[in-house]
């Protein structure tokens, strides 16, 4: 089924998007520290004023609640999906039945 060397390549792929989407992170780290210093505000200042609901009319306020809530569904739905590929290599040789050899004379 799947031999040493498929689980190693989806290791190593799997790594490489790690890597990947932590350059995505930094990007956007970075984006947002810019944003903020142009907006003179800090993180804490503007979480205080996106959970104060009088900031935003009704309507803002449940649009913002629903994509917050869609966020974090998605987030727990991709922290779900996450595969672990050295527990599917051991899975998978669990399951590796070993020949079974009949003397014969």
């Amino acid at each position: 089924m799947f031999e040493q060397s498929d689980v190693e390549k989806t290791i190593e792929n799997n790594e490489k998007k790690i890597k990947e989407l932590a350059i995505k992170v930094e990007t956007l780290d970075r984006e947002a520290a810019e944003l903020l210093e142009e907006l003179n505000v800090t993180p804490e200042q503007l979480t205080a004023f996106i959970e104060n609901k009088k900031n935003f009319t009704d309507q803002n306020w449940e649009e913002l609640q629903d994509h917050r809530k869609t966020l974090d569904q998605k987030l727990k739905t991709e922290l779900e999906n996450i595969r672990n590929p050295r527990k599917t290599e051991k899975t998978y040789s669990e399951m590796k039945i070993d020949k079974q050899w009949i003397p014969v004379k």
